[in-house]
């Protein structure tokens, strides 16, 4: 029997040797990337702890012991030996829209074809001077757009069009008081009405008798600063300057980037991959409709593009914009349902915020007061019709409870229309910032469930400063500790992560300042505050904000946001420990290496 037995074996091992040598070379797939000898912080549902990962095609092949991976590796398999340094996934940056060299362009200065620079100054005469300067460059009759200091959105909003006329008798002109609120001359009214810009729009604001001031807010500025305005020549240039900024990102681990974007700015990133020059994923979320008061007629002409994509996941529409309901700290605007403070005394806002769909300033009326006629003229209409074709919203500005209130009550009649023509949503509602919240807030956030998603900035712990001023604590004072209330979000349910979109406050500055609650400034010369210290969370959960929970965001937990097999292997190599180095020192860690889709696009000098 014994004899039988060692006969068979022998029989399996030579069938087995020879099928072996009989596999053609190109059949054997060892892995191309092999990190080991280190902690891999998976960031997946148990937070799993590993010595090592293999990628293999851009994807993750598996991850384990030490063991386990470097059987994965063949011949010509790279390896590094991270010797005992921390793996984490890539970071996923929402409001990224700073991250576009296509930038802001609706609203961004612009003469004879070029982009400019914000005007500043001391007080409004100072700055209506640069204006005169800027139409005197600009060609005889072409358009010149001229975007604003926001803080002076309160004194510059008092200006008419007779006034802009005396700046620009012979150009049609345009002032981009902030994302929402303008003022234009009466060539560049008349040219919005010839394209058909409606005058009894309620965002076209009249004066007693009936005519329009020049004064326009939300759609009707909207329609100007887009359908109004051609592109920028695209150039190496504007390429060059994509790819520094890109370059900035990934130095600091950041993998992904999300943000509404402009045709322009879509267009200057599909250009970059085709020529094999983005290094980066992104996922834009489109602009076409955002304060557009003809959205119906281009909804109609276009398809729901939510999810096309491409190369392996390089690029994704993630979704579509829509204008905010209100504005930011540096204008007075948050909007919320409780009062600040105090009003700002210069930026003014009043003590519970501006409401960019109606105009108050101009207008005097809030969300309440609108007929139904008025609020059809609102980017409320586009929420209904982006939902009647399927389209979700993200990349929105939204900071204060009263803002998220409105939205979200939208969002929910959107859902009771009677004629939806695409019931499946491809993605998630998400709404960028999101500072203040409220129980109201919280209750209907718990109500939406997992069909929303919330981006949470870090402001309270790095805030605007205008006229040597900090404008949250000058507004809100000790309400600031009520700010981004992270554990209660939590414990409701709601679907929050930690946002970025700026590489001098990387993700680990703003896991440190979540984990710590203390404040650590890129613009006021204050710090070591601490802000609402029951709210801090630890280490794990901050770096799951930062990485699964923002994949959520942009509704791609299944391909981002962990370190587990089949996913795209996005990978950070820090330079130490993340789960030992001090909570005071997590944002001293550096990034030695990142890896997009198995490809290392930064490698930090000295380091491997």
């Amino acid at each position: 029997m014994k004899t039988i037995l060692y006969a068979l074996a022998s029989l399996v091992i030579v069938v087995g040797q020879s099928a072996a040598q009989s596999v053609p070379p190109e059949l054997i797939r060892y892995a191309d990337l092999v990190l080991y000898n280190g902690n891999v912080l998976t960031a997946d549902k148990n937070f799993t702890v590993a010595e090592a990962v293999a990628v293999r095609d851009g994807k993750i092949l598996a991850v384990g012991s030490n063991k386990e991976i470097e059987q994965l590796a063949g011949p010509t398999t790279q390896r590094v030996d991270l010797r005992g340094r921390s793996v984490t996934p890539g970071f996923i940056d929402s409001d990224g829209d700073n991250a576009f060299a296509g930038g802001d362009l609706y609203k961004d200065t612009m003469v004879n074809g070029k982009v400019g620079k914000k005007v500043r100054g001391k007080n409004v005469p100072e700055m209506l001077e640069q204006v005169r300067k800027l139409v005197l460059q600009a060609k005889p009759g072409s358009s010149v757009y001229v975007r604003m200091a926001d803080e002076f959105v309160s004194d510059l909003s008092k200006l008419t069009a007779k006034d802009l006329d005396k700046l620009a008798p012979n150009n049609p002109l345009m002032l981009s008081l902030s994302s929402s609120e303008g003022v234009v001359n009466t060539l560049m009214l008349e040219k919005a009405f010839a394209a058909g810009l409606r005058k009894e729009h309620f965002q076209v604001v009249k004066d007693a008798n009936g005519n329009p001031t020049g004064q326009l807010f939300s759609q009707a500025l909207g329609f100007i600063g887009w359908n109004l305005r051609d592109w920028p020549e695209l150039t190496e240039e504007i390429f060059k300057e994509q790819a520094e900024i890109i370059d900035q990102f990934v130095r600091v681990g950041v993998t992904t980037i999300t943000g509404h974007a402009s045709g322009y700015t879509v267009t200057i990133v599909s250009q970059m991959f085709h020529q094999d020059r983005l290094k980066m994923r992104i996922r834009p979320t489109l602009d076409f409709a955002r304060q557009n008061p003809m959205a119906d007629q281009i909804l109609r002409r276009t398809p729901n593009l939510v999810n096309f994509s491409l190369g392996d996941g390089m690029v994704r529409v993630v979704g579509a914009a829509v204008g905010p309901v209100d504005g930011a700290s540096d204008d007075g605007g948050i909007m919320t349902n409780e009062p600040k403070r105090a009003a700002h005394a210069e930026v003014k806002g009043g003590l519970y915020g501006r409401n960019k769909w109606t105009g108050p300033e101009w207008t005097g009326k809030e969300w309440r007061d609108l007929t139904e006629a008025e609020k059809r003229d609102t980017e409320w209409t586009t929420l209904q019709l982006l939902r009647k074709h399927g389209w979700n919203i993200s990349g929105n500005h939204n900071m204060g409870s009263g803002a998220t209130a409105i939205v979200m009550e939208s969002l929910a009649a959107a859902e009771k229309q009677p004629d939806i023509k695409v019931h499946t949503m491809l993605g998630r509602n998400a709404l960028d910032h999101n500072l203040i919240w409220d129980a109201k807030t919280i209750t209907l956030s718990k109500q939406l469930g997992d069909s929303m998603a919330f981006g949470l900035n870090s402001e309270i712990f790095s805030q605007r400063v205008v006229r040597g001023e900090e404008m949250l604590f000058s507004q809100y004072g000790e309400q600031m500790h009520m700010m981004q209330p992270v554990k209660d979000l939590l414990a409701a349910g709601v679907n929050v992560h930690l946002e970025g979109g700026k590489p001098d406050e990387p993700p680990v500055w703003r896991i440190e300042r979540f984990v710590t609650r203390t404040d650590k400034s890129t613009r006021s010369a204050r710090e070591g505050r601490m802000w609402g210290k029951n709210q801090a969370i630890d280490r794990k959960q901050a770096l799951l904000m930062t990485t699964y929970n923002a994949a959520k965001f942009i509704g791609e937990e299944k391909m981002l946001g962990s370190i587990e097999k089949g996913k795209y292997a996005d990978l950070v190599v820090f330079n130490g420990n993340y789960m030992s180095v001090a909570d005071d020192k997590i944002d001293e860690l550096l990034v030695d290496l990142t890896i997009i889709g198995g490809n290392t696009v930064y490698q930090r000098a000295g380091n491997k």
